[in-house]
């Protein structure tokens, strides 16, 4: 892995594992976290805490930032939103690029929810190429 690509992997994860304020305890700074499993940049691990959603998978990495995020008016049992974000990806080829995730979720149990969105892309390295993936996952939802 290039010294460049190590930094914006540094970059990209970094709102994910920096420290909460340190009066708090670790089960407030855990709460409302998600975790899970999902489909991205290739089969991973999902995540989510506050505005940011992150995926490690076998072929990359991203992170995104959800800034709008609305409840969905639909006659079902279970709460459902959708969202828009930004963010970037690093592919594990040296691949880079810019996302704009637009997707829903809907949670199932109080501990558990699942998405689904479609991820258009612009690498920008190698030339300017676009894309257009999908991301589906299922997470836990800690207290």
């Amino acid at each position: 892995m290039t010294p460049k690509i190590a930094s914006i992997i540094f970059l990209l994860t970094f709102p994910l594992i920096s420290t909460t304020h340190a009066e708090e305890s670790t089960k407030s700074a855990i709460k409302g976290a998600k975790l899970g499993f999902g489909y991205d940049r290739g089969f991973g691990v999902t995540g989510s805490y506050g505005n940011f959603m992150g995926f490690v998978g076998n072929d990359g990495i991203a992170l995104d930032y959800i800034f709008h995020k609305e409840k969905l008016k639909v006659d079902v049992d279970a709460p459902m939103h959708w969202y828009v974000g930004a963010g970037g990806y690093v592919d594990w080829e040296d691949h880079l690029g810019a996302r704009l995730p637009v997707g829903a979720e809907v949670q199932f149990t109080k501990n558990v929810d699942a998405y689904a969105q479609a991820i258009p892309r612009l690498q920008l390295d190698d030339g300017t190429k676009f894309g257009l993936g999908l991301g589906i996952g299922v997470r836990y939802i800690f207290e």
